[in-house]
């Protein structure tokens, strides 16, 4: 029996609560049906859900499991780890799970992260922020008067080099505080990441938390992270498109592998970087399609219209002030193709890792979260003179098992988990950065060569039309 049962039953004098297996819990793993996990404690958060700051389709992906070590990841003590546990007081306790006794793993990560907190590693510098916020004013104030003095084309094109640097590093600061991980107080990280993100990129913050949250907590899956979801453009892996395509549970549809698809994916590692020049202008689209989409849930609505909205004024007034269409038309494309190197990136660490099918990630029961980090994820190795250039983004693997954590502290963190990681027999990745690069060019092309000799399948055919016609 778990010590919370027999706790409540003597402290409260009250029943226990029934005792189900792992198993059990996993019966109750859909929309209408959903039950977590939490240190013992089994809560029924199918209405609740729909109320969860970070999304309902986060909970949903770890119905039917045990959520602890999501759970302390993402709601620590020096965030929003204590408005969490009281709403957990208030949601309904249906039951306890049996979970077996910790591994050697378990206890030595447990331990850890107790370490990381009482050393003080969540404590943000505010040095640091300082001046990485004197050196985003220094790249902006430069940004405006190249532009407002340009008057060739090779003036406008160190202008737009300058603003792609611009855009560059406040993502890394908006990335922060999408984590509440400079203040650690959601609402003032919010304002930070208002500013940063839709007033100054044009990149809304909600669509960034509602897609990267997602990430964190499903790395990899082919059906559920919407970050390596992005046919037909490109498919790391022949799992999303070998049967025809891949149903997502994020986007709530297929993934279709058409002509269009095959044809793109079969040279996908030609397309790679031309892409990548050209994310900036989707991340626009997907910020207005969330935030003028009124079927999704979403926080401070008008707040982010009214942000994204500054930024398309400012920014066209400023390009206006360009003496000609050429100047402009180098000044724009300039910037948002060399800010496709942030694109880069993004997919470095993740891309060329290994992927797995669903919500759960199969290890040992209490071990998942650990080991599904360091199984599809690498850092970038980087150095005391290039670290400002990587944002942070470098230590992703550090940073998906302490997402809270503030970005400075994370090179402390990486030492702490390499060690543990030995001591287990576990692999942490880490390459350089042409090594990155190439490990995802080799996974692109692997992945399109199974492509070419894949049949594409109509929508008639696929295993989704199958399951929409089926009868009895």
């Amino acid at each position: 029996m778990p010590p919370c049962a027999k706790g409540e039953a003597a402290t409260q004098g009250i029943k226990t609560k029934p005792i189900i297996t792992l198993e059990q819990l996993k019966a109750h793993d859909k929309k209408g049906d959903v039950w977590v996990a939490i240190e013992g404690k089994v809560y029924d958060v199918s209405k609740w859900a729909a109320h969860h700051p970070g999304g309902e389709h986060l909970l949903e992906n770890m119905a039917g499991q045990d959520a602890t070590a999501v759970f302390l990841a993402f709601h620590t003590e020096h965030g929003s780890g204590g408005q969490a546990r009281k709403i957990l007081q208030f949601l309904p306790h249906v039951a306890d799970v049996y979970l077996p006794p910790e591994t050697k793993l378990q206890i030595a990560f447990r331990k850890l992260r107790d370490q990381v907190d009482s050393d003080g590693l969540y404590k943000t510098s505010v040095s640091f922020y300082v001046c990485l916020g004197i050196w985003i004013a220094f790249l902006f104030s430069a940004m405006l008067y190249l532009t407002l003095t340009a008057h060739n084309i090779a003036q406008a094109i160190f202008a737009g080099a300058v603003f792609a640097l611009f855009l560059q590093q406040c993502a890394f600061v908006g990335h922060d505080t999408s984590h509440n991980g400079i203040t650690h107080r959601r609402f003032t990280d919010s304002v930070i990441g208002w500013i940063i993100g839709p007033s100054v990129t044009g990149i809304s913050t909600a669509w960034w938390k509602r897609s990267h949250n997602a990430h964190h907590v499903v790395t990899n899956s082919t059906t559920h992270d919407p970050d390596i979801q992005h046919m037909p453009a490109f498919a790391i892996t022949e799992d999303l498109f070998k049967k025809g395509g891949t149903w997502s549970y994020y986007h709530k549809r297929l993934f279709h592998f058409d002509s269009l698809a095959k044809f793109l994916i079969s040279y996908q590692h030609f397309f790679y970087y031309p892409i990548m020049s050209f994310a900036r202008l989707n991340l626009y689209l997907q910020s207005w399609l969330l935030v003028l989409n009124f079927d999704v849930k979403m926080e401070y609505r008008t707040v982010e219209i009214a942000c994204l909205m500054i930024y398309w004024t400012w920014l066209s007034l400023l390009i206006s002030c360009m003496p000609s269409v050429q100047l402009r038309l180098a000044f724009f494309f300039t910037s948002h193709m060399l800010a496709g190197i942030l694109h880069v990136q993004i997919t470095i660490s993740h891309f060329s890792m290994p992927t797995y099918t669903g919500a759960s990630f199969p290890a040992h029961p209490g071990e998942e979260f650990l080991r599904q980090q360091l199984y599809t994820s690498m850092d970038l190795e980087s150095y005391w003179w290039n670290n400002w250039f990587y944002g942070g983004l470098q230590w992703q693997v550090a940073h998906h098992l302490f997402p809270r954590l503030p970005r400075h502290n994370l090179p402390e963190v990486k030492k702490r988990l390499q060690v543990l990681c030995q001591e287990h027999g576990l692999e942490y990745k880490s390459v350089g950065w042409w090594k990155g690069n190439a490990e995802i060019l080799y996974s692109l092309r692997k992945a399109a060569m199974k492509a070419r000799s894949t049949k594409v399948i109509s929508f008639q055919e696929s295993l989704l039309w199958a399951g929409m016609n089926a009868e009895g």
